[in-house]
């Protein structure tokens, strides 16, 4: 992370609008602008002087999230940071069994964290990539909203998985009233 002269005046959690992307949540921070997840996933950087961002309800400090963010960078560059903080409760320690369907092959169990760890890690790879397309200078428009319908409907397919989420905020969510890429 670099030291920008700009400081943010938002703190993650704060819920904002956009007169494009309509209600959304600060994320986080990057470099010298916001993270902001909006409705259907759609995940957006603006600088920290954008005047677009109108908030609506303000939330945490900003010079704090933005040293809990650096911390859980290096302990996530590390591996000390589990995705134990983001799975619910009820199945923390617990196991996942795949039993197939043909009675002389074996069953197999999976850790939960582990599983959930791929799941999260999916999640976080697709807002990258959702990212870096609506960022990609040379993309024709038509082209971006192409594909931002693809990753949205992979949301969708992810959303069988938003009962081991300990947050409503942090589940998958696709085109409301559509069926994902299955």
């Amino acid at each position: 992370m670099t030291e920008s002269s700009v400081k943010p005046r938002l703190g993650v959690g704060t819920m904002v609008t956009h007169a494009r992307f309509g209600l959304g949540r600060v994320l986080g921070y990057d470099n010298d602008a916001y993270v902001v997840g909006f409705k259907g996933n759609a995940v957006q950087s603006f600088l920290f002087t954008d005047p677009t961002l109108q908030v609506t309800a303000p939330a945490g400090d900003p010079e704090l999230d933005r040293v809990k963010q650096a911390v859980r960078e290096v302990l996530g560059d590390y591996g000390w940071l589990e995705t134990e903080l983001e799975l619910g409760a009820r199945w923390a320690g617990g196991t996942m069994k795949l039993i197939p369907g043909k009675t002389e092959t074996q069953a197999k169990e999976v850790p939960i964290e582990a599983f959930f760890k791929k799941i999260v890690g999916v999640r976080d790879k697709l807002r990258v990539l959702e990212q870096k397309i609506n960022a990609h200078p040379a993309l024709p428009p038509e082209d971006k909203l192409d594909l931002q319908g693809y990753i949205t409907r992979c949301y969708g397919s992810l959303t069988t998985f938003n009962a081991l989420f300990a947050d409503k905020h942090a589940q998958f969510v696709g085109q409301q009233g559509k069926d994902g890429c299955d």
